[in-house]
């Protein structure tokens, strides 16, 4: 580097590593990653820290939750700009830690600790539906008691946190037994869900990868507000976070069998 602070070229090439990973998620790799490094460079000449940047994130997501809850229409977009401005922010942390080489445990931890705000965004989202009438069309339409949409985005919101929780635990509890297993079988466990996937079955799964990150989610709420359809978009994310859910429960039980039906990791009672 020519200067005591990166340009955004270096920037940029610093991100590559990720490059393969956010090749199908497309509201990152086009909406959000490219601007992220101009505010990158205007952290850094800020002198700011991949640290400090995680917390202001975490403020920017909780004041976009404080205004969403606030009664009336005029927070509503208020709220959605310091949701947008919290995934940016979300960016720049770790754009700063690549480039400038600081990626350290505190703030591996204060990264995953802002994963609150995923927990509670469908929650949220229920209740600004139920607050505000102008964001229901079909709901209206069908009938529906105004008080279903809190319960439909808490159970939204508990079914991301759990399908989280199973993938953790999979990784955790069962994959160092399974993938010897996969690969004895002839099955070639893979770091990507994508690859050696082809036709429907990839552009499923990069339907799937891109439905369930916030970055798609921030701009179909974007476009759902516009539209006033934020109760169809719930609808259908509980609909697509309930059936993710128990399609993971259900591979990870039947892995979970094969695993026990070898014996792998078993404790044995000696006679």
């Amino acid at each position: 580097m020519n200067d005591k602070f990166p340009t955004i070229a270096e920037i940029r090439a610093a991100h590559s590593a990720r490059a393969e990973y956010e090749r199908y998620l497309f509201a990152n790799r086009y909406f959000f990653r490219p601007l992220s490094y101009g505010l990158t460079w205007l952290a850094l000449r800020s002198g700011l820290s991949s640290e400090t940047v995680s917390w202001l994130s975490g403020l920017a997501a909780l004041s976009g939750f404080c205004l969403l809850l606030k009664p009336g229409v005029p927070a509503l977009w208020p709220g959605i700009g310091f949701l947008l401005l919290f995934n940016f922010l979300d960016c720049v942390d770790g754009d700063i830690s690549r480039v400038m080489r600081t990626r350290n445990p505190y703030g591996r931890f204060l990264d995953s600790i802002m994963g609150w705000a995923d927990m509670l965004f469908w929650t949220v989202i229920g209740i600004t539906v139920w607050r505000l009438p102008v964001l229901r069309t079909a709901g209206d339409a069908w009938g529906l008691d105004p008080h279903v949409w809190p319960a439909a985005g808490f159970l939204c919101a508990f079914f991301v946190s759990y399908s989280s929780s199973l993938e953790a635990i999979f990784d955790q509890v069962l994959r160092p037994y399974w993938e010897p297993l996969a690969a004895q079988g002839g099955e070639v466990p893979s770091s990507s869900p994508l690859k050696g996937k082809s036709g429907a079955a990839f552009w499923g799964r990069v339907a799937v990868s891109n439905l369930r990150v916030r970055e798609t989610q921030y701009l179909l709420l974007s476009a759902a507000c516009l539209s006033g359809g934020v109760d169809l978009l719930l609808a259908f994310y509980l609909l697509f976070n309930g059936l993710f859910t128990f399609t993971l429960l259900f591979t990870y039980c039947r892995r979970g069998k094969t695993v026990f039906d070898s014996g792998a990791g078993r404790e044995f009672q000696s006679k």
